[in-house]
């Protein structure tokens, strides 16, 4: 089963380059990531629990970051397991500059079985395409909670040389004081647009 698509940021490339390899960042945006631990460079274990049709269920496995060409290509491998059944796949994803903003252009190859295989194609392809949606809108969400953050720098992952983001650790006692202004900054940055 092949998907894919195009999203459109009003970042900068490096900064959606980073935020796309920082590991906190999309255990949020990731629908249903209960947690993301690498285990290695660019090696992860990522637990996932879908509440989607055909798919509902705890699913577990690896993802994989190759073919890094910084800040425009990168691929990701993975495969996990569950009472539903199993997925592998290979994504495809490029970034090119537009304007002051970057398109994010993706292509994944997905090879299902067990319980999920039976819903057919047409199913599949649409919680797919939900999943996608859902994602790219947590993500530029936690994006722009980034920007609005009054951490600057702090906030930002540091990367490896293969532009791949080392594990940070974390501070709760800085995030939890800014929690008020972060959801204050937001809600005003939405109304004023109206």
């Amino acid at each position: 089963m092949v998907f894919e698509g195009e999203e459109a940021f009003a970042y900068d490339i490096n900064t959606v380059w980073s935020a796309m390899h920082n590991v906190d960042l999309l255990t949020k945006a990731l629908p249903g990531c209960k947690s993301m631990t690498a285990i290695g460079e660019n090696l992860y274990v990522v637990t996932l629990s879908l509440g989607v049709a055909a798919v509902k269920g705890e699913y577990e496995g690896k993802v994989k970051i190759t073919d890094v060409k910084i800040p425009s290509h990168y691929v990701i491998e993975g495969d996990g397991t569950g009472a539903p059944g199993f997925v592998n796949l290979r994504m495809d994803c490029r970034f090119e500059p537009q304007g002051s903003g970057v398109s994010m252009k993706w292509k994944c190859d997905a090879a299902v079985g067990g319980v999920i295989a039976s819903v057919g194609g047409k199913v599949l392809f649409g919680i797919s395409k939900f999943l996608a949606k859902q994602f790219f809108k947590a993500f530029k969400d936690e994006l722009d909670n980034l920007s609005l953050s009054t951490d600057g720098d702090a906030k930002k992952p540091t990367l490896s040389e293969s532009g791949c983001a080392r594990p940070r650790p974390r501070t709760v006692g800085r995030a939890s004081q800014n929690w008020f202004i972060r959801i204050w900054r937001s809600v005003w940055q939405r109304f004023s647009r109206q």
